[in-house]
């Protein structure tokens, strides 16, 4: 067949075209083969496995594999025209040249492509895994941070590949990098102290997002995003706290809803002295039980916690089975006993004072 071609395109002298054709056909029809293959073949098996992780891989792979097929005709191609340079002109080997370059650049940013993304498929089925172990947000929370780091080492990788290619050194571009990376990681070292800190955080998972956490400075909120430098917090009047992560690494922060969202409800109140206690106990506990957000088990407790100048301090100890229904559940119960004490005739009383007035007038004066 190749005789044939010769004799058609001008015998010797096209010998290299005519065998950069035929390995250009080939390679084509080979890649045309293979993905074929996968996808009658490969595809079917992939189906019958329980995981999804093989479906996405391939799902990657074979459109990439058309790309890689042509690239690598075209690069065997040229090959084989420039292994007869004797046959064509400075301008054409020149250009040649190029091309090949030009087309090994693809080659590379392709291999970079899918690498970046099975790299990053990767990790999203690890993060669901962790998910699902209980690290409930780990995905949301990490998932973004991990895509930029794994963008920016496989597009660098490439790039040094590349410019090495094109006969540009870059060892001392990656001294130069190097140098500059020390002095910004200086000039920078607050931000980065945050970046590595909000990293931990996202790690180590002391907090979620949507967790109810306590500052060390007394303020309350819901966590509502954690990013890379610092972690936003809403508290109860819908503002943002913004705290630095690298703060919240070394302080100490009170979380209400890991590991579980129960929480204790806790009401305090005074009786006078007098009072018979055993019926104020059983009328807390009595108001508790009755509420729909108390828990039955543990049973609602009520403890004698201090004795006053005017008032015996009574306190109701009960729990919740979430701590966004903690603040509504002790307002509700403490209604309820500002209802309920007078029909029971306990009273709640209030700080007294006995005032003596002496009148000096009428007192003996001293001889």
């Amino acid at each position: 067949m190749q005789e044939r071609l010769y004799h058609m395109f001008g015998g010797a002298r096209s010998a290299p075209f005519v065998d950069a054709v035929t390995t250009f056909l080939a390679v084509l029809v080979a890649g045309w083969v293979l993905k074929v293959f996968f996808d009658k073949v490969v595809r079917k098996i992939v189906k019958r496995t329980q995981t999804t992780l093989d479906d996405s891989v391939l799902a990657i792979f074979v459109p990439s594999l058309r790309w890689f097929t042509l690239i690598i005709a075209l690069t065997l191609g040229i090959d084989q025209i420039q292994g007869k340079a004797g046959l064509l002109t400075k301008s054409a080997q020149l250009i040649l040249l190029y091309v090949d370059h030009l087309l090994y650049a693809a080659g590379v940013l392709i291999i970079a492509i899918l690498f970046i993304r099975l790299s990053l498929l990767s990790l999203e089925h690890v993060l669901r895994r962790y998910d699902k172990r209980g690290g409930a947000g780990v995905n949301e929370a990490l998932n973004p941070l991990l895509e930029r780091l794994v963008n920016i080492l496989g597009l660098l990788l490439a790039a040094t590949i590349i410019l090495d290619r094109f006969g540009i050194n870059v060892s001392s571009l990656l001294v130069f990098l190097g140098g500059s990376s020390v002095a910004i990681a200086l000039a920078a070292q607050e931000t980065l102290s945050n970046m590595i800190s909000g990293f931990v955080i996202m790690i180590d998972r002391p907090f979620r997002v949507g967790d109810r956490i306590k500052l060390p400075t007394g303020e309350t909120g819901d966590v509502y995003e954690i990013g890379l430098r610092s972690t936003r917090i809403m508290d109860f009047d819908n503002n943002l706290i913004i705290s630095p992560n690298a703060e919240l690494v070394k302080a100490k922060v009170v979380n209400y809803a890991y590991p579980q969202r129960l929480i204790r409800v806790k009401v305090d109140v005074n009786v006078a002295y007098g009072t018979d206690i055993k019926r104020a106990r059983t009328v807390l506990e009595g108001l508790a039980k009755r509420h729909p957000d108390v828990l039955r088990d543990p049973v609602p407790e009520v403890f004698v916690t201090a004795l006053g100048e005017s008032a015996v301090a009574l306190t109701l100890i009960a729990r919740t089975d979430d701590f966004m229904k903690k603040f509504k559940a002790e307002a509700d119960i403490r209604e309820q006993i500002l209802e309920s004490f007078p029909k029971d005739g306990i009273d709640i009383p209030f700080p007294q004072r006995v005032v003596t007035v002496k009148d000096e007038r009428h007192s003996p004066k001293a001889s």
